[in-house]
C-alpha cells in the first residue's frame, strides 16, 4: 500500500484546498500541491507600504519508497492577478533555483523524498497592487512537472479587500456549579471592506462544558473525552459596518455538567469558510437552524480575553483574523473526583524478571485537567517490597530513597514516585510499567502504591477526592516456590509526607535504565477509553474545524440571515 506523508500548508486548516493522491491503479504517482485555495488582502494604503500575507505552498510525496527522483519544475502564473496583487518569494525563506518575472515565478528541485519537508515547500509574500480597486480579485494558478509522474496544481484566489469580524467578549460568571446553565449572546461587528457571505461559529468546550442546543445547521465533533468542537454554518450575507447576534428563536446556553472541574471555552467565528470534500452528508435531525440577526447596536470593540492562538482558522479570509476568536475559563465549585490506587500481583521464581503496571485510575465523575498550569494531576507514590529490584523505570517515574529524598541511580531503588501528567479522564487508568528482577523470597514482604498530591517526600491527599480509603494499596510480587503475603488494602510500607517507608532494595544492578511504556500522560500507560491523549484544547481545535466539521454544516444548513 502506497505510504503518504502529508506536508499541511501552515496557512490555515479552515481554508485548505487539498490535493488528491493518485488512484492505487494509475501507471505512475501523482504527487499533489497543497495551498490555500484563497487570501484576502489589506486594500492598498493611502500612504506607506501595503501589508503583505504569508501564503505556504508544500508538494506532497506519495510513495511508494521514499523518494523520487527526476527534476521538479514548479511554476507560479501571475498573469491573472496582474493589477490585482503583487507576489514574491519570500526573502526570509529563500529557495534556491528559482527565477522571478512579471508573469512567473519559476523554482526547479532535484528530487523529492519524505524526509525533507522543508525542501518541498515554498513561500510567497503577497499584497495588494497600487492601483487596485476594493472587491478586484484574481487567481494564481501553481503548476508542476516531472519526467515519470504528475503534479496536481493547486490555485490560489485573492481578492483586495475582505470582512473583518470583530467577535464580541462574552462575560459569563467564572464560578460555576454541576447543572448550571448560563446565556451565551455570540454577537460579532464586521469591520472590513466587503460582506462576508457566510459565518462559521465555533465554540470549542472541554471535558466539562457542553452546548445546551442542538441545531441542523451545527456539527459537533467530540475530542476522545477532552471536550469537543461545535461549529455552526449560517448562510447570508454580512454587511461591513454592521453588527449582528443570535436570533431570538435561535439561543445558545452552555451546561456545566458533573464532568467539570477547571474548564475553558473557546468561541470564534470564520467568515466564507471552505468546507472540506470528505465529510458524510448528514441528514436534518431536528428541523431547527441557527440564525443571526442584525444586533440593534454595534458590538464594542474590547481588547480583553482575545485567544489568537488559532488566528489561522480565519487567516485566509480574515482581513484582522487576530480578534476572531476569545476564550473564558471556569471553575466548578465542589467537584469531586475519586482517585483509586491501581496495584498488581505479578508472580515468579527466584532469578525471573517480572512485569507490573501500577498507578491509578479516575473513577469521576469530574475529569481532572492541570492543562492550564501545567502541574500533575497527581504523584503515584510507588514502595517496592523487599526481594526485588528494578530493572527497568518509566520515563514518567524517578528513583527516591526509601525516605523519600532524591536519589542518583535510577534502578534497584526502593520507591519511586511518578507524574499522573495533565489531565485525567473518567474512566481513565494511569499506570507505569516496572520491570523488576526477583532476587529473594522474604517472607511478608509488601510494598505500596499512593496515589495523591505530590509534596516533598511524598504525597498527602486531593483535596478534590472523596473516597480517601482506595487511595493506596499493597503491592506484592509472589515469589513461586517461596514466601510470599496475598494483597491487602493495606502495606506494612505506608508513604507518607513525611517520607517514612520501610522498603528497602538489595545491590543496585548495572544495566542502563530505558523506557518500557510511553502513554498519554506523562509517560504513563494510560488506557482512558479515549482515542485522544492530553493535549492543548488548542491543537484539537484547530485539526476539528479545519474539515469534516464545516463541510457537514454546510451541507445541512440553507438558512439565512
Amino acid at each position: 500500500m502506497d505510504k503518504r506523508i502529508s506536508l499541511l500548508a501552515a496557512t490555515g486548516l479552515a481554508t485548505l484546498s487539498l490535493g488528491v493522491a493518485a488512484p492505487a491503479l494509475a501507471a505512475e504517482p501523482a504527487f499533489p500541491l497543497e495551498g490555500p485555495s484563497a487570501q484576502v488582502l489589506q486594500p492598498y494604503p493611502d500612504t506607506g507600504a501595503p501589508k503583505e500575507r504569508s501564503l505556504r505552498y508544500t508538494l506532497d510525496y506519495v510513495g511508494p519508497g521514499n523518494s523520487f527522483p527526476g527534476e521538479f519544475t514548479v511554476t507560479v502564473d501571475l498573469t491573472k492577478v496582474a493589477g490585482v496583487a503583487s507576489v514574491r518569494l519570500d526573502p526570509a525563506k529563500p529557495r534556491p533555483n528559482c527565477t522571478a518575472s512579471a508573469t512567473a515565478i519559476v523554482c526547479k528541485q532535484q528530487g523529492l523524498s519524505a524526509g525533507n519537508p522543508a525542501d518541498n515547500r515554498f513561500d510567497l509574500l503577497v499584497a495588494a497592487a497600487q492601483g487596485s480597486k476594493n472587491g478586484a480579485s484574481g487567481e494564481i494558478a501553481i503548476t508542476g512537472k516531472v519526467t515519470g509522474a504528475s503534479v496536481t496544481p493547486v490555485t490560489t484566489k485573492l481578492t483586495v479587500g475582505g470582512p473583518d469580524l470583530h467577535l464580541g467578549e462574552l462575560k459569563p460568571k467564572a464560578e460555576v456549579t454541576a447543572g448550571e446553565q448560563q446565556d451565551l449572546p455570540l454577537a460579532f461587528a464586521n469591520r472590513g471592506t466587503l460582506p462576508a457571505k457566510s459565518v462559521a461559529l465555533e465554540l470549542d468546550t472541554s471535558a466539562g462544558l457542553e452546548p445546551v442546543e442542538t441545531y441542523d445547521n451545527c456539527r459537533r465533533q467530540d475530542h476522545g473525552g477532552m471536550g469537543a468542537t461545535t461549529v455552526c454554518l449560517v448562510e447570508g450575507e454580512f454587511l461591513p459596518g454592521e453588527s449582528y447576534q443570535l436570533a431570538p428563536d435561535s439561543p445558545l446556553h452552555l451546561k456545566t455538567t458533573e464532568r467539570a472541574y477547571r474548564d475553558q471555552l473557546r468561541y470564534g467565528v470564520v467568515p466564507d469558510p471552505a468546507p472540506s470534500k470528505d465529510a458524510p452528508d448528514d441528514k436534518p435531525a431536528t428541523g431547527k437552524k441557527l440564525k443571526l440577526v442584525k444586533a440593534p447596536a454595534a458590538v464594542p470593540v474590547t481588547d480583553s480575553n482575545p485567544d489568537p492562538r488559532d488566528a489561522r482558522h480565519a487567516e485566509n479570509t480574515d482581513l484582522n483574523p487576530g480578534d476572531n476568536q476569545r476564550s473564558f475559563e471556569f471553575t466548578a465549585n465542589g467537584a469531586r473526583a475519586d482517585f483509586e490506587a491501581v496495584t498488581a500481583s505479578p508472580s515468579g521464581k527466584v532469578g525471573d524478571t517480572v512485569v507490573a503496571e501500577l498507578g491509578f485510575r479516575n473513577k469521576g465523575p469530574a475529569v481532572i485537567s492541570h492543562l492550564r498550569s501545567g502541574q500533575s494531576v497527581a504523584r503515584t507514590d510507588i514502595v517496592m517490597p523487599a526481594g526485588v529490584q528494578v530493572t527497568d523505570v518509566p520515563r514518567n517515574c524517578r528513583a527516591v530513597n526509601a525516605d523519600g529524598s532524591d536519589r542518583a541511580e535510577q534502578l534497584g531503588a526502593p520507591r519511586y514516585f511518578c507524574d499522573g501528567g495533565l489531565f485525567a479522564d473518567v474512566p481513565g487508568t494511569y499506570a507505569s510499567r516496572f520491570a523488576m528482577k526477583i532476587d529473594k523470597a522474604v517472607a511478608d514482604a509488601k510494598g505500596s502504591v499512593t496515589v495523591g498530591e505530590p509534596v516533598a517526600g511524598g504525597t498527602k491527599p486531593l483535596a478534590f477526592d472523596p473516597v480517601a480509603g482506595n487511595a493506596q494499596a499493597a503491592f506484592v510480587v509472589e515469589v513461586k516456590g517461596g514466601t510470599s503475603p496475598s494483597p491487602s488494602t493495606s502495606a506494612s510500607a505506608s508513604p507518607s509526607p513525611s517520607g517514612s517507608a520501610s522498603a528497602s532494595a538489595s545491590a543496585t544492578p548495572s544495566a542502563s535504565s530505558s523506557t518500557t511504556a510511553v502513554g498519554g500522560t506523562g509517560g504513563n500507560l494510560a488506557s482512558t477509553g479515549s482515542s485522544v491523549g492530553p493535549v492543548a484544547l488548542g491543537a484539537l481545535a484547530a485539526v476539528a474545524v479545519g474539515g469534516a466539521l464545516y463541510v457537514g454544516v454546510r451541507r445541512r444548513s440553507g438558512g439565512h440571515a
